[in-house]
């Protein structure tokens, strides 16, 4: 019997598993250079400096980039309060002018920037403000951008409501700029249109609060309310001016035997299948603009 000649077997197989490794760093530098090639895709929210309603971008981010593949995803918050905030904590945030600098040194030529804004109003009106010389760019827009959008979103949220409770829709608002408060009394309409036991209010601005009375008063019968923040995190806002048990927060105000409170928004697939019809389009548009159409 022959012997085998370990160190010549040793030396074939060190050979295979290089030339095997060259071909997978060869392959993924084409994958990277793909994604270079491709608009990066900006998320863009408001933000929220507590720790656990955080958690809810991490999600966002997962369906982002489970839908998304074979693009570049950043994050980008608009609060600056938020954005001072968290950093002064050590948690690494940035800015819209931050990651528009970070892909201009990258070399990156263009950019898809997805509102995570519900209503289309002052903190998304933010990006279209934001220098991007020397970048393509398009915006997708807010969750409440058109009518459809409104029917889609007065369906998506069937889920959270409870129909042995009265339910409030709980949005922000605006209070210093009533025009951006029209999607959101809009949504009022079509939804209190179809539910008798569904009231949509505004911590700032319009709807407002005056709605909660009535809601108090089924309250009464029901024994229960239940909560839905319409926002994509529920921050300072639900906590505070909504769940707390201050004497004017909304709980104590409705004063039902029993109260809940949904998830936001953020964790909706419904929900977030809008925003991407809306960043389907937006990168539709930039690669419609783009020298060469063959980068998707």
């Amino acid at each position: 019997m022959k012997s085998i000649n370990t160190p010549l077997i040793f030396v074939a197989l060190t050979i295979v598993m290089a030339n095997i490794s060259c071909r997978n760093d060869s392959t993924q530098n084409v994958v990277e250079a793909e994604k270079m090639e491709r608009p990066a895709i900006v998320l863009v929210a408001f933000g929220t400096s507590n720790t656990e309603a955080r958690k809810v971008f991490d999600y966002i981010d997962a369906a982002a980039r489970r839908r998304y593949p074979d693009y570049d995803i950043r994050w980008a918050f608009t609060s600056q309060f938020i954005l001072k905030k968290l950093r002064s904590e050590g948690v690494d945030v940035k800015s819209l002018d931050q990651v528009v600098r970070e892909l201009k040194s990258e070399g990156r030529t263009s950019a898809v920037f997805q509102s995570l804004h519900v209503a289309p109003g002052q903190e998304y009106r933010e990006i279209e403000k934001i220098d991007t010389s020397g970048l393509r760019t398009s915006v997708g827009k807010a969750l409440l951008a058109k009518d459809e959008d409104i029917e889609a979103v007065a369906s998506a949220i069937k889920c959270y409501l409870d129909v042995d409770a009265v339910n409030v829709l709980v949005c922000h608002g605006n209070d210093h700029y009533p025009k951006f408060n029209s999607q959101l009394i809009a949504l009022a309409e079509t939804v209190e249109s179809r539910h008798d036991n569904v009231f949509v209010c505004s911590i700032s601005g319009q709807p407002g609060i005056d709605k909660l009375q009535e809601a108090r008063r089924q309250a009464a019968k029901t024994k229960a309310v239940n909560f839905v923040p319409m926002m994509i995190v529920a921050g300072v806002h639900v906590m505070e001016d909504v769940m707390s048990e201050e004497p004017e927060s909304w709980k104590s105000v409705v004063d039902a035997a029993e109260t809940t409170c949904s998830k936001p928004v953020g964790y909706n697939d419904e929900i977030l299948e809008i925003y991407f019809r809306h960043l389907d389009n937006a990168i539709k548009k930039i690669c419609e603009e783009s020298p060469s159409d063959d980068t998707l």
